[in-house]
């Protein structure tokens, strides 16, 4: 009966030592997958990061475009309102009847309107694509300047501060 108790113990600290040993194992190889998957997710949030900083410098190139391009929609509206008021305003910002200034001086306002249709005609082709020659880079007084869209046509062209 000793021995039976005995052989009974011996086999119990085996089996405990054999269960103990397979359970050691399967928490090593949990292990094992648990720190692959955390190199995965710092992977992942690395490339998360990455994409966030492009999403923000992409963000930030977009506002600053938007930001360029209101500038140069409140240029071009201000164009378009000088070019409306041509006919109507003279330059020192009196009326102007138009009838009365092509019956009194009819060569030199059709001068003035053929200079008018080929700068607005400039001015389209600058809009659609078209570069801008060096002259037109480089114009920096009012007798260079394309009257008809000098934002568009003129960037160097800075106009002097009116009242």
């Amino acid at each position: 009966m000793f021995s039976t108790i005995r052989l009974l113990i011996i086999f119990i600290i085996i089996a405990a030592v054999a269960i103990g040993g397979w359970y050691v194992t399967g928490l090593r190889a949990d292990l094992a997958t648990s720190q692959e998957n955390t190199k995965k997710m710092i992977e992942a949030v690395e490339t998360q990061k990455q994409a966030i900083e492009q999403l923000q410098a992409d963000q930030q190139k977009i506002k600053d475009i938007n930001n360029e391009l209101n500038t140069t929609i409140k240029l071009q509206n201000k164009d378009v309102e000088t070019l409306r008021d041509k006919f109507t305003k003279s330059p020192t910002g009196e009326k102007r009847d138009f009838g009365k200034a092509a019956v009194a001086k009819p060569q030199s306002l059709e001068r003035a309107i053929n200079r008018g249709t080929v700068n607005a005609f400039r001015c389209i082709e600058i809009a659609s694509g078209s570069p801008l020659t060096q002259a037109e880079k480089n114009a920096t007084k009012p007798s260079e300047i394309n009257r008809e869209c000098p934002s568009l046509a003129n960037p160097n062209y800075k106009p002097a501060a009116s009242n």
